[in-house]
């Protein structure tokens, strides 16, 4: 089984991510892709998707990309996150997020992910994620 099909369904299926609107994610190849609709219990006071969705899905997105090239029973956790939100996301929106693996070696992965509603970005994101050996 590969570190794809044992880790991601734990993902998709996690309650946190359920609640963010995450039902399926696609990855294969070192990319991966996430399309959510943006519901009114995932905005805050001002109308706005809340950022701190945007981080978690930016990160899935990575993690989901990394996934799709690790040897089998190989793991990855964050160590790193930076995003920059751009412009806001509403209730009724749905936003596209795209993450792709820049450079993977045996123990760091580089990666970078973007969030958009239609042609317009709404968030940027670079990872740096530790992999792990199967113990």
């Amino acid at each position: 089984m590969s570190s794809l099909e044992q880790f991601l369904p734990y993902v998709v299926d996690h309650p946190l991510h359920r609640a963010m609107g995450v039902e399926r994610i696609e990855a294969a190849g070192g990319r991966s892709r996430i399309e959510i609709d943006v519901g009114g219990d995932m905005v805050n006071a001002a109308g706005m998707f809340l950022g701190g969705n945007v981080y978690t899905i930016c990160d899935m997105a990575c993690y989901a990309a990394l996934l799709s090239e690790l040897p089998e029973g190989h793991n990855a956790v964050t160590h790193d996150i930076h995003v920059s939100l751009m412009r806001g996301a509403r209730a009724g929106d749905r936003v596209v997020f795209s993450g792709r693996v820049i450079r993977r070696g045996r123990s760091v992965a580089f990666m970078e992910a973007e969030a958009r509603v239609g042609e317009d970005v709404v968030a940027r994101a670079t990872v740096t994620k530790s992999i792990l050996a199967p113990r």
